[in-house]
């Protein structure tokens, strides 16, 4: 058997969130209809403009990520090394791992967690975390 959800619909349901699941056992109600599932949860990230994601860790989740388009760069905590994702890449987050994200404008990426559910820390951002938010280092991007 074979299911489908309509890249239209898909589209639609990004124009109203930045964050559409599309398989997952979800707690919180979506705009656009999803696939039951109690293993994984997959979804789509969408930012019509510049945005952050407040820093956090996932104690169990593995996070694979494809970098459908756009930019996003990542600042690990506890190293402190940032690292800078471009459309075409596909990376892992390992569970433990404290991190801080910023993505420029019509940035899209196809996400895939496992174990499935909200194991999500968020940390309260420092300072020095805040004016790495606010600034983009232009001499690495593909714009």
């Amino acid at each position: 058997m074979f299911k489908h959800l309509e890249a239209k619909d898909i589209i639609s349901s990004l124009e109203n969130t930045t964050r559409q699941y599309l398989v997952g056992q979800l707690k919180l109600p979506q705009i656009l209809a999803h696939y039951d599932d109690e293993n994984v949860e997959i979804g789509v990230t969408s930012y019509s403009e510049y945005t952050i994601e407040l820093p956090h860790w996932h104690m169990v989740a593995y996070e694979y990520q494809y970098m459908i388009r756009g930019e996003t760069k990542y600042l690990d905590l506890d190293s402190g090394e940032e690292t800078h994702y471009y459309a075409g890449d596909f990376y892992r987050i390992e569970p433990n791992t404290k991190y801080a994200q910023k993505s420029l404008t019509n940035t899209s990426i196809l996400f895939i967690k496992t174990p499935q559910g909200n194991d999500k820390e968020i940390i309260p951002p420092t300072l020095e975390l805040k004016k790495w938010f606010e600034s983009w280092d232009e001499k690495y991007s593909q714009k």
